[in-house]
């Protein structure tokens, strides 16, 4: 039970930050007019950077052990680019044709993704906890994302595309890696995963010519950004992931839409209604239903 309340707490701090980061971007896209790309390759390359640094230091004789492991490997590859850049690209690419609070009201769909996929692999009937926590979840973002209203979903075509597609890597990241993560630790394979995707995209789209960070506010958020907003956030939910399984971990995330658009509200003047303030509370319920105590049996 210690365990599982560790892993409930890594994973809702990450989330929350990841919450707070896509605000930080959405300021950098409307005040500065940063590029996604660009984005995506420094925050990826800087957070692999400082994390693998960090394992090199701490336990330098088991950085690479997962280089010597075929399989590992092939799932790490799989982690970087299908998961960590995909779902980073995809996510601030939501935000420059929307705004945080849409984006990540888009990428919490996964969701569902996850719950499927467990339930077809076991293979088991979804519980009855799973259940709601899924319909509290989509009500939330049906409230938020629309105001309540079918037919007012104010989104574009390429926002709501891109939106879809976040939400299918964040599947990926939150279903491949749980094996590796035990094995070798969630800042070893977040590190590499970071640093190997990272910097192929660097190179992949050219970013590493430019440098649009012009003064000391979009130096801190892009800061911000890269170390808070992925190193630390990405390592932390990864890590609580692995010890609660994807299932919660995803339904717990449901934390992460609520902070981006009340940070978003509050410090980048986004106005929400009360449909929103409905959604959130349908979002914040499904933290106690994942998180309450087991069955009997477990306890």
């Amino acid at each position: 039970m210690h365990n599982n309340m560790k892993g409930i707490a890594f994973t809702l701090f990450g989330a929350s930050l990841w919450g707070f980061s896509g605000s930080c971007g959405q300021y950098l896209f409307t005040a500065y007019g940063f590029d996604a790309k660009w984005l995506t390759s420094v925050r990826m390359t800087t957070a692999g950077i400082i994390l693998t640094l960090f394992t090199l230091i701490k336990e330098r004789e088991k950085t690479f052990d997962i280089f010597k492991n075929k399989k590992d490997l092939l799932t790490l590859l799989v982690l970087a680019f299908a998961g960590l850049l995909l779902v980073q690209f995809t996510y601030l690419k939501t935000i420059s044709y929307s705004n945080s609070g849409t984006a990540t009201v888009l990428q919490i769909l996964f969701t569902i993704f996850v719950i499927v996929y467990v339930c077809i692999r076991t293979p088991r009937l979804p519980e009855r906890r799973e259940v709601t926590a899924v319909i509290f979840a989509v009500t939330g973002v049906f409230l938020i994302a629309t105001h309540g209203k079918i037919g007012s979903m104010a989104i574009s075509k390429e926002a709501l595309f891109w939106g879809l597609v976040s939400a299918f890597s964040a599947f990926i990241y939150n279903t491949v890696p749980v094996g590796i993560i035990n094995k070798y630790g969630s800042i070893t394979v977040t590190g590499w995963g970071m640093l190997m995707g990272g910097l192929v995209f660097l190179i992949a789209t050219g970013s590493y010519k430019s440098f649009p960070v012009c003064d000391l506010p979009s130096l801190l958020a892009t800061l911000v950004l890269c170390i808070v907003g992925t190193a630390i956030a990405f390592t932390l939910y990864l890590k609580g992931a692995s010890e609660i399984g994807p299932v919660k971990a995803s339904q717990l995330a449901a934390i992460e839409p609520v902070v981006a658009t009340v940070v978003s509200a509050l410090w980048l003047k986004t106005k929400f209604y009360s449909a929103d303030l409905a959604g959130f509370a349908l979002i914040i319920a499904i933290i106690f239903i994942v998180s309450e105590k087991e069955d009997k049996q477990d306890v």
